[in-house]
């Protein structure tokens, strides 16, 4: 055995051992980095939350604005609820609507 016959021999068995570790090595990767992309999908975002606290504190008085007759007592108390809920006079019907 001379010395060109093993440097060759060194040379094939890198290029398969590249061709065969590559390809998986860059596979893995795309799977961590997938795997990562969907936990951070899963995960509600602050306004979600906001978003999700507001709508549960409306639902109570958006229900009294809306089976409520017009101009009752019960209309301007589930007003006054929406009201402070939201920090000042708003547009009662546009707000349940995105409440409920």
């Amino acid at each position: 055995m001379n010395l060109k016959d093993l440097n060759i021999e060194n040379l094939v068995r890198s290029a398969v051992v590249l061709a065969v570790g590559l390809p998986v090595t860059l596979s893995l990767g795309g799977l961590v980095s997938t795997t990562t992309s969907i936990a951070r999908q899963g995960e509600p975002s602050a306004g979600d939350v906001a978003q999700t606290a507001i709508k549960d504190q409306l639902a109570a008085p958006c229900i009294k604005f809306i089976v409520s007759k017009k101009d009752s007592r019960l209309e301007r108390e589930a007003q006054n609820e929406i009201d402070e809920v939201l920090g000042g006079e708003v547009s009662h019907g546009a707000v349940c609507k995105w409440a409920l």
